[in-house]
């Protein structure tokens, strides 16, 4: 469910940028990297993968959707 908080949508371009850099990664590993709480990264990745920016990999990391266009994946 989409949001109106900024800090959510920077942290969604925050996400969407790391995954871009370093390739598919967990929640946990995700909110190391972003010093937040493991629950609200999940969130935001649901919320990313309902838009078809990220998709889910074996083992529960996730990804960038590379499957459409590569521009809305890392776009802003």
């Amino acid at each position: 469910m989409p949001t109106d908080d900024p800090s959510a949508d920077r942290t969604e371009r925050e996400i969407l940028e790391i995954l871009a850099a370093d390739g598919p990664m967990t929640v946990s590993r995700l909110a190391a990297t972003l010093a937040a709480h493991p629950v609200t990264i999940e969130r935001q990745c649901r919320d990313l993968q309902r838009a078809g920016r990220v998709r889910r990999c074996p083992g529960g990391a996730f990804a960038i959707d590379d499957s459409g266009d590569d521009a809305r994946a890392v776009g802003d």
